[in-house]
């Protein structure tokens, strides 16, 4: 089973932050030990490079990038054709960020994984 994440679900899993929910936990545990698929979409890597840069966490560019890498469960969406389609057809967002996420959570057919009210108010699949 595929799920999508947001900026910050990524990064507090990455930080091991006690804001990542017990359901959003598990289902990271279930993609470490291969049984569920990540997916991260390159707007959320964008985001988090903004927020690394503002030092607003601590916490190396260098080491999200190899948590990606080194997984087969964790996979990189890309920008392509489908999702800007996909993006398009989104209306009522004041963020683009947000529609880009919930874009690739209905390309790949996938939960989403978000504590943000406006994600989990707008895409019915949402998990937290």
């Amino acid at each position: 089973m595929f799920y999508v994440v947001d900026t910050h679900t990524f990064l507090w899993y990455l930080t091991d932050s006690l804001l990542l929910s017990r359901k959003a936990r598990a289902l990271f545990d279930l993609a470490d030990k291969g049984k569920a698929i990540i997916v991260i979409p390159a707007i959320v890597i964008l985001e988090a490079i903004d927020i690394l840069d503002k030092k607003k966490i601590r916490f190396d560019f260098e080491t999200l990038i190899a948590k990606i890498q080194v997984s087969n469960n964790f996979i990189f969406s890309d920008l392509n054709w489908s999702l800007i389609i996909e993006v398009n057809k989104l209306k009522g967002f004041k963020d683009l960020h947000d529609r880009v996420i919930i874009a690739t959570a209905k390309v790949f057919d996938a939960h989403l994984i978000s504590k943000d009210g406006l994600l989990r108010k707008s895409y019915v699949r949402t998990i937290w």
